[in-house]
């Protein structure tokens, strides 16, 4: 059911990168209590009367804007509030269903595109759905990394830094990740041991990882390193090194170049030679991402009785890391009045006291929340599968060393995943298919892309 949830959740987000005119909100503090579409995050909410509330010495809001309704931050509201009774924190989200859940994203990105664009908004926005690169390049978003280095009670060392380096644009952090997901490439770990084969998966590249393939393919029983089809993995790819072809906060493209122009004859190589299949066949490996310590455990044993997570083969630049996306990313408000309790509200999601299940999905970015939830899964005992998954429901004991490994790849994530479907993802994809099928070669496919990419990031 995670996966699934995932899956649509993932489908909604195609419409984000298609909604990014700007229109008109600042934002102060919140829309009154009871005011229209209170629990819509379409409300302006720089709103007068929270500034005059202030300055009165009154209570002060805090409006968080989502997409969607999440328990987590009802949560988080009513512990905060019980801490702090001088302020109120206001959760607008878009009441929707599946029959219109994209009209309602594109409704939600549209309204709050124009909103921040024109000074106006919540005072924190989840970001998830929201195109982040041209908020800062319009610089309606506050400067996180600012606000971490002056302020005395954030210690970075109690975070996974790797993360909060890997999230920079223009060199500071403007969306604090409050989880994130791992992503990897699950392996028959028993079938690739009696080949004899040895490789070293941190480092490896995507050569590296074809000859390795080959090697398995020509000693053991599997014929196939894992299955894909070319423009499906060219995509991936991309996705997986996206600043070497698109700076997005100055929306600039670099698709016609040697470093895409390799890469697209790279992926053709890989399947000429068999090391990549389109058919449903066995394979050694499986692309996978891993959303929490208990889905360590279980989605590499929906794939293989005995599998192993390695790290994903690195692209043109790369060095030794693993591959991560963010989820629940909180921007501030550039306008907000409230920026000093939006801050610290965001602080307080990070906490301890904001411990999730270790089965919720996403790794926390607080180290000691982390390390608390593989505790509590080792007294546990047993992690059990989802009943509508492929183990249904079946419960596996857990020790120590079914955890080793977990976070030597958390905190060697180094590497953003793309993670949001856009229209660059369907250029690649339609327009790659020329040059896979013979029809064109890599260089005109390149700069076919290029220019398609280029007017569609310049829209």
């Amino acid at each position: 059911m995670r996966k699934a949830w995932l899956s649509l959740s993932g489908c909604l987000l195609m419409i984000a990168a298609t909604g990014c005119s700007a229109g008109g909100g600042p934002g102060g503090a919140a829309q009154p209590e009871g005011g229209p579409n209170k629990n819509e995050a379409q409300a302006e909410t720089a709103s007068k009367t929270a500034e005059a509330a202030q300055t009165q010495g009154g209570k002060k809001t805090v409006v968080l804007s989502t997409f969607f309704e999440d328990d987590f931050f009802k949560d988080a509201k009513r512990k905060y509030e019980e801490k702090h009774p001088n302020i109120e924190i206001q959760l607008h989200y878009v009441p929707t269903d599946d029959s219109r859940g994209e009209e309602n994203l594109e409704n939600f990105i549209k309204k709050t595109n124009t909103q921040m664009l024109s000074g106006k908004g919540p005072d924190l926005v989840e970001m998830d759905r929201l195109p982040m690169d041209t908020y800062v390049n319009k610089k309606v978003l506050a400067n996180l990394s600012d606000m971490m280095e002056k302020d005395p009670e954030f210690k970075k060392d109690q975070y996974f830094h790797n993360i909060l380096d890997g999230i920079k644009l223009n060199g500071s952090v403007y969306g604090m990740p409050i989880n994130f997901f791992l992503y990897g490439l699950v392996g028959d770990e028993e079938a690739i041991r009696k080949t004899g084969v040895t490789f070293d998966d941190a480092r490896w590249t995507w050569s590296e990882f074809s000859e390795t393939a080959k090697a398995l393919a020509k000693k053991g029983d599997q014929r196939y390193g894992f299955m894909s089809y070319p423009a499906g993995l060219l995509n991936e790819m991309v996705k997986n090194n996206f600043s070497l072809y698109v700076d997005q906060v100055n929306r600039k493209a670099n698709f016609q170049s040697e470093p895409f122009i390799n890469l697209m004859k790279q992926v053709k190589s890989m399947f000429d030679e068999k090391v990549v299949t389109e058919e449903p066949r066995q394979a050694y490996f499986r692309m996978t991402d891993i959303v929490s310590p208990a889905d360590y455990i279980l989605t590499p044993k929906e794939n293989f009785a005995q599998p192993k997570l390695y790290s994903r083969p690195k692209g043109e630049g790369q060095k030794a890391g693993d591959f991560f996306r963010t989820y629940r990313t909180m921007g501030i408000n550039e306008k907000s009045a409230v920026k000093k309790e939006a801050w610290d509200f965001i602080k307080f999601l990070m906490s301890e006291e904001m411990q999730p299940s270790p089965e919720r999905a996403g790794f926390p970015l607080n180290k000691a929340v982390f390390h608390k939830q593989v505790k509590q899964l080792l007294q546990t005992g047993t992690v059990k599968a989802h009943e509508l998954g492929p183990l249904k429901g079946k419960t596996f004991k857990v020790t120590e060393a079914d955890f080793q490994g977990l976070e030597q790849h958390l905190s060697g994530a180094v590497y953003q995943v793309a993670f949001k479907p856009s229209k660059l993802e369907d250029i690649i994809i339609r327009e790659s298919e020329a040059f896979f099928k013979g029809q064109k070669s890599a260089e005109d496919v390149a700069k076919l892309i290029q220019n398609r990419a280029t007017t569609f990031l310049n829209e």
